[in-house]
């Protein structure tokens, strides 16, 4: 018996340099637009935000439990050696998040296995 898999449709959302009180409205706005096209997976591409603010964190949680309540995923994509990592560490909210290195890797896994049925 093998495994056959099917795609889940992903697309990434580039978020700006700088997120605080005054940009996180546009820059959560596009992650809940994603959502609300009906995109399973969605991945916050954090690679070139140098700054996030609790603003900024607080609305990250509040779209990631807005996706689990709609049976879709937000993904985030942080280089290890970013600053939102650490800030991300430091408040122990990275535990909260599916965090990747690169929106590549988090896209990677946008296929899912489905067992196939025993032949009777």
């Amino acid at each position: 018996m093998t495994d056959q898999a099917i795609p889940r449709a992903a697309i990434v959302v580039a978020m700006p340099d700088d997120i605080d009180y005054g940009t996180a409205d546009q820059a959560y706005g596009q992650l809940y637009a994603a959502f609300t096209a009906g995109i399973p997976v969605v991945i916050a591409d954090f690679t070139v935000t140098t700054y996030c603010d609790c603003t900024a964190l607080r609305r990250l949680l509040a779209v990631q439990s807005w996706a689990a309540a709609s049976h879709a995923e937000l993904r985030l994509a942080v280089p290890p050696t970013s600053p939102v990592r650490r800030i991300l560490q430091i408040t122990g909210l990275g535990q909260k998040f599916r965090l990747y290195p690169s929106a590549g890797h988090a896209a990677a896994e946008t296929w899912i296995p489905v067992p196939r049925s025993p032949r009777s």
